[in-house]
């Protein structure tokens, strides 16, 4: 049996264009073409990889999670204090804006509202980036506890929770065309409720 010939591209590097791609556009309107343009390939060394759109949508939402779990539990590492780190975490929705991109929001979040619970392999990879990233959450809160910037009997699995909520509907709402200034405001409320 003879072998194809070998990769000549960085299969990480690849799959780092289509999660853009796909973050910017959607599943549904990132076309086949889209993808090629954005990570170089040939449709053959494209299916060569992936047998099809929908298997690297999927290889394209796991790197997404594993990548926003790893940066996050890195900001926690090197931040002066949980709350702090909280705060940025936070303020991270405003980060595009600053950037000066046209907000995209939470990856999960806009593969959540394309699929909703319809495909259940998404469904499951979808509870499986929100759980990992509420993980880091919880562990957050657990050294602001350790601290005492946090209160000793706060319910931290409903805490991290409910910042997953409030982290969400900010960064719909930036879609949506509120302020920075708002947001910010927004922000310190839902730290006031960490005492």
């Amino acid at each position: 049996m003879t072998r194809g010939r070998p990769r000549t591209f960085d299969p990480e590097r690849m799959l780092e264009q289509a999660m853009q791609m796909f973050w910017r556009h959607g599943y549904e309107a990132t076309s086949l073409q889209d993808l090629l343009t954005a990570t170089g390939l040939s449709k053959s060394s494209l299916y060569q990889t992936y047998p099809s759109k929908r298997a690297l949508f999927a290889a394209a939402l796991r790197h997404y999670c594993a990548q926003r779990r790893r940066e996050l539990r890195e900001r926690l590492q090197a931040a002066v204090s949980p709350r702090e780190f909280l705060r940025g975490w936070l303020c991270c929705a405003l980060e595009e804006e600053c950037a000066g991109e046209a907000p995209r929001g939470c990856m999960l979040v806009n593969v959540a509202s394309e699929f909703s619970q319809a495909d259940a392999e998404i469904a499951a990879l979808l509870r499986s980036g929100v759980e990992g990233l509420r993980q880091v959450l919880v562990e957050a809160l657990r050294r602001a506890q350790d601290c005492g910037e946090l209160d000793a009997a706060a319910d931290v699995q409903v805490l991290a929770g409910y910042l997953q909520c409030v982290m969400n509907g900010l960064r719909t709402q930036r879609k949506a065309g509120a302020s920075v200034e708002a947001l910010r405001a927004t922000i310190e409320v839902a730290l006031g409720c960490l005492r």
